[in-house]
């Protein structure tokens, strides 16, 4: 079965060591000096125990290069079958956050209702876990098939350091999952392990940082999302605004085959 069949029947995709371990240690290096220096400019929001840095991925240096490395490119454009589009949806968090199974496109709250499910879906999001998760908390959950059903088997997503995973944003996921001490392979419903004492569960691998940033086709489906997701939450239009691409970083990613949107244009 190839990565793109694989994708298409559940939904999600792991590819196991796409990055070293020393570029794993630099992400994590950049990812603390930009929530240390955005701190000091009051750009930083708390949710929970995590840390969200403003601005998107592309608009850092040491982060942004993930959003046009030939590798998640090539991964992209294999699951999308055409050039990807990025469209300043990313962001990373520090910490850990609220965990709960949800979807991330638009028409998501009744399965089957509205434009989202109308033919395939070509928008994809991808996480980087800079820790491992496949024996320890703070990973992340998919129901298997849930693209395209309303629910499906609920399964662990075991990702170590330098792997890195990518679903369809109708995909449902739960972040930040919790692991047990004794049955490790064992998902418990998102309710009862938030009603569970912490002494049942598995610790993390030291503090968890996490990466995630979005591509999709050009069409009615990426329409949709740009006019209901940005044009309509105030944080995200911040975000954008706080997103500042150098002609360098464009050029790179033009070489690199990623069409880079221009998102702000929406804002004016």
């Amino acid at each position: 079965m190839t990565r793109r069949e694989q994708f298409e029947q559940q939904g999600y995709l792991i590819v196991r060591q796409l990055f070293t371990t020393e570029e794993v240690a630099e992400l994590r290096q950049a990812a603390y000096h930009h929530r240390d220096q955005h701190q000091k400019r009051g750009l930083v929001a708390q949710v929970k125990q995590a840390a969200s840095v403003k601005g998107d991925l592309l608009s850092k240096d040491g982060l942004g290069w993930v959003i046009y490395d030939p590798r998640v490119v090539a991964i992209a454009t294999e699951l999308l079958g055409d050039t990807p589009v990025y469209f300043s949806d990313s962001t990373y968090q520090i910490g850990t956050g609220t965990r709960g199974f949800h979807r991330d496109n638009i028409d998501r709250l009744q399965f089957g209702q509205g434009s989202d499910w109308e033919g395939s879906y070509p928008l994809i999001r991808f996480g980087i876990y800079l820790q491992d998760h496949d024996k320890y908390s703070g990973g992340i959950r998919f129901k298997a098939g849930s693209h395209q059903a309303a629910d499906g088997a609920d399964v662990f997503a075991d990702t170590r350091a330098g792997d890195i995973v990518v679903w369809n944003m109708r995909t449902l996921h739960s972040g930040n999952a919790r692991r047990m001490k004794l049955f490790n392979n064992v998902a418990l419903h998102v309710g009862l392990e938030n009603r569970l004492p912490d002494f049942l569960f598995r610790e993390q691998q030291g503090e968890r940082v996490s990466l995630f940033f979005s591509y999709g086709l050009k069409g009615k489906h990426l329409d949709h999302y740009l006019q209901q997701h940005i044009l309509k939450r105030a944080d995200i239009q911040e975000n954008v605004r706080l997103s500042d691409y150098s002609p360098e970083v464009l050029a790179k990613a033009q070489q690199n085959n990623v069409d880079v949107l221009d998102v702000k244009k929406l804002l004016k």
